[in-house]
């Protein structure tokens, strides 16, 4: 199987070199509550064509309050580009499921098949401020219709009618033919969540945890997704800490952890620490972080219990880091998005070491394995 690579997100106005450095481990790289950034169409469109010829094979472009419209920055990326597939994070219940359907379909169509779209749920916080209200159960509920309506838009052939408790529609039909398969991704570790990406998903999202956890939630999911009769794949979100040594890269590491931990204590850090994760793949991560700081090979969960479960990262050299991402490859873990600084000259080398090193240790697993590891022409993506 190919390993797919993807890039975290995609800036849409200038980021400095200190947010550039430090927010794939607070949390993200979003304008701060109350913010403004000027939107600059040369930014986007430079960091979507630097991830290309980079030899990334897609970007995620996250949704979140604070960030811009994701379908209006992925038009722009795919515009901009002409191989990089883009997955467009879109949070149930934003719009109508026939009318997502539909910008999905449009996306997809006009770049030649390259996007794919990733369901969220959406925490607490951003969901209030999107005027969103709803408890998780409800949420859940109203997540499962959505996603009745906005699968079968895009896989039916005859138009349809549906009533449920939040939505109903009558005739609903898609007209784009689309030029490849769409591609659906879910996350979610409750649950609820697994019911819905069994049913829904061509791609599970997993979360940032050890080995041991990560092996379990595949047989789960795909003990479910069985029982509906179909497969899935999946996807890592992944976070890097980086040196030229292991030993450069374990002081950066607690250095980082310190840094926040200060801030928290001076009460000054960029994304203030909440008493729990509400999510629960984060309180899995938060778990895991308490009973120690590092796992596996080589990841640190030392950031994520001061984060609420956000920014576990492999910590190491791009060959320690990149044997870290291919133990979970040997589990079948197919797509990893890294999530790393891109500021400085030696950040750019030591992530396209990483990138080599992750190719060739792929070719390399499949080999063994008897399998295929050519350019992916058809993926998560």
């Amino acid at each position: 199987m190919p390993i797919e690579i993807r890039a975290k997100g995609l800036p849409t106005y200038p980021i400095d070199t200190v947010r550039a450095h430090q927010g794939p481990y607070y949390g993200g790289l979003f304008p701060a509550p109350g913010e403004k950034v000027d939107v600059e169409p040369g930014v986007l469109e430079a960091a979507a064509r630097a991830h290309e010829a980079a030899g990334y094979d897609s970007i995620l472009v996250p949704q979140a309050n604070a960030a811009g419209d994701v379908w209006t920055t992925a038009a722009w990326a795919l515009a901009a580009t002409r191989r990089i597939r883009i997955a467009a994070a879109h949070r149930v219940g934003l719009q109508l499921p026939t009318q997502a359907a539909k910008a999905y379909a449009n996306l997809h169509a006009l770049s030649g098949g390259r996007a794919a779209v990733h369901m969220i749920q959406g925490n607490e916080d951003d969901l209030r401020r999107e005027g969103e209200f709803l408890d998780k159960k409800s949420r859940y509920r109203r997540s499962g219709e959505y996603l009745e309506i906005f699968h079968r838009s895009l896989h039916g052939a005859e138009p349809f009618d549906f009533q449920g408790e939040f939505y109903a529609v009558q005739g609903a039909w898609l007209s784009t033919r689309l030029p490849a398969a769409p591609v659906i991704s879910l996350s979610g570790a409750s649950p609820q969540g697994i019911a819905l990406a069994a049913r829904y998903a061509d791609v599970y999202g997993l979360y940032s945890l050890p080995l041991q956890q990560t092996r379990q939630t595949l047989q789960t999911l795909r003990s479910a997704a069985a029982a509906h009769g179909r497969t899935i794949r999946f996807w890592r979100d992944s976070n890097f800490i980086l040196a030229d040594t292991d030993e450069q890269a374990w002081r950066l590491a607690r250095s980082l952890a310190d840094q926040l931990r200060q801030r928290l204590a001076g009460g000054n850090a960029p994304f203030p620490r909440r008493a729990a994760p509400a999510s629960t793949g984060h309180q899995l991560i938060v778990a895991a972080a308490a009973a120690g700081e590092q796992h596996d090979r080589a990841l640190f969960t030392g950031i994520s219990q001061l984060r609420n479960g956000w920014g576990p990262a492999f910590v190491g050299s791009p060959e320690t880091a990149a044997a870290a991402v291919l133990d979970y490859y040997e589990l079948g873990v197919e797509a990893f998005s890294l999530g790393l600084p891109q500021a400085t000259p030696h950040d750019l080398a030591l992530r396209d070491e990483l990138i080599a090193r992750l190719r060739a240790g792929a070719v390399a697993i499949d080999a063994r394995h008897g399998a295929s590891s050519q350019a992916p022409t058809s993926s998560l993506s």
